[in-house]
């Protein structure tokens, strides 16, 4: 295969995890990285002299960069959410190929915004939800494409993880709805957990991007931390194909645990679980297949090369078909239509280094429990839950929060019409 030319717009944060990656195919001749943009070079020196020292030119207008560097195959976007959006369409517009990161947008008119920009540029856009990558994941699509457990009829992903207070004071946006203006939707199916959503909606539409749409939404978001996005959330998703798809997530648990995905069929079910293992139970017989470690962002460079080279070879994470995700996320907001604050009488807290973890116990004893039932939160029933009305996505083409969404209790729709 031959050289691929790079760039990299943002270093910072989960841009870090980018500047390891292409250094690494850099020194073995694989990319070459002309330049990169980072408005802030000084907060992030290592990752700065890094990519200097392997020839890299900095800039801080990315367009310009573009402008000077025409040779530039792809370009990896690693910018804060709100940024993404932009940065893409006009990446797009000026000529290049695109490794954006997740979620590529947040709502469903930025994401047709920036479809229409890849069709109109002839260009790929790969979105970098790496966790499409690993060995077990594409092994478990392989087996239902074939057919494994027969007729795919439920999908439950359920993820549980620790995040501490100073988690969400490490960036203005973390944990807001908004920030600057700009939607910002941060919570645990947006960021965290993205990559578990976007996989069941995958696993549920046979990667299919037509298959992964979503003809209702019915969640709950809830929050424990002072934040304004959620950090509890349960979602009930039905595709047009009619497959049930179930999210599970919780922030506030005393430790990380491996989330994993259920797929349940006709014929039995296959498991998926984030180690890169999958389990497959077929009539009283189980499977389990482990895969061991992988890089699983460079699998997604390696892939997005590959089809650059090869028009032949499909995208693990085309944009297109993050449209289910994206109307999944809107839609659990238009459901929901408030992020409840749970009690302080049902939240207890733990030390976690130099910050602090709220913990809800009783939905870390009973998550795993309502995911196997597939019941809400509501339904088990916790105390502190509220029950809601499933969302109708068909025509879907506009969000926006309805005023007042941050706080307690229900508000009245937006009033944007959601018609083609």
């Amino acid at each position: 295969m031959r050289t691929f030319k790079a760039a990299l717009v943002g270093i910072g944060g989960f841009g870090s995890s980018h500047v390891r990656a292409m250094s690494e195919l850099a020194q073995e001749g694989r990319i070459e990285i002309p330049a990169f943009a980072e408005l802030q070079p000084d907060r992030f020196p290592e990752q700065f002299e890094r990519l200097t020292a392997l020839g890299a030119a900095h800039y801080t207008d990315y367009e310009q960069m573009l402008a000077d560097h025409p040779e530039i195959d792809f370009v990896a976007i690693a910018t804060p959410i709100a940024a993404h959006k932009p940065m893409c369409v006009r990446v797009l517009e000026m000529g290049f190929h695109v490794l954006v990161e997740k979620p590529p947008a947040v709502t469903i008119q930025d994401l047709d915004e920036i479809i229409a920009a890849r069709k109109a540029s002839g260009k790929l856009c790969q979105v970098d939800f790496q966790n499409t990558s690993g060995r077990a994941f594409r092994e478990l699509l392989d087996r239902l494409h074939a057919g494994a457990i027969g007729e795919v009829k439920r999908v439950t992903g359920v993820g549980i993880w620790s995040r501490s207070k100073a988690y969400y004071a490490r960036t203005p946006w973390a944990g807001k709805l908004t920030n600057g203006g700009k939607y910002v939707l941060d919570g645990t199916f947006n960021n965290p957990f993205a990559h578990l959503l976007n996989n069941c909606l995958l696993a549920a539409g046979d990667a299919d991007p037509s298959r992964m749409l979503p003809q209702t939404v019915q969640a709950e978001l809830y929050r424990v931390n002072d934040i304004e996005g959620d950090d509890v959330s349960c979602i009930r998703a039905v595709t047009h194909d009619g497959v049930e798809v179930l999210f599970y997530a919780m922030l506030c648990h005393p430790a990380n645990e491996t989330p994993f995905i259920a797929v349940e069929g006709t014929l039995g079910e296959i498991v998926w679980h984030y180690d890169n293992r999958i389990v497959q139970r077929i009539g009283g017989e189980e499977e389990v297949r482990s895969f061991g470690e992988e890089n699983l962002m460079r699998n997604m460079y390696d892939n997005l090369m590959q089809a650059i080279a090869n028009p032949d070879v499909p995208l693990f994470a085309p944009i297109e078909a993050s449209r289910g995700f994206v109307l999944v996320s809107n839609g659990a907001y238009e459901s929901s239509q408030a992020v409840r604050t749970i009690s302080g009488s049902f939240v207890t807290e733990q030390e976690a280094g130099d910050s602090i973890i709220r913990l809800l116990p009783a939905l870390s004893e009973g998550i795993r429990e309502a995911a196997s039932q597939g019941l809400l939160y509501s339904e088990v029933p916790f105390p502190w839950a509220k029950p809601t009305e499933p969302a109708r996505m068909d025509a879907y083409r506009h969000f926006e929060l309805p005023p007042g969404y941050a706080t307690e209790g229900r508000t009245p729709p937006s009033g944007v019409p959601n018609q083609a």
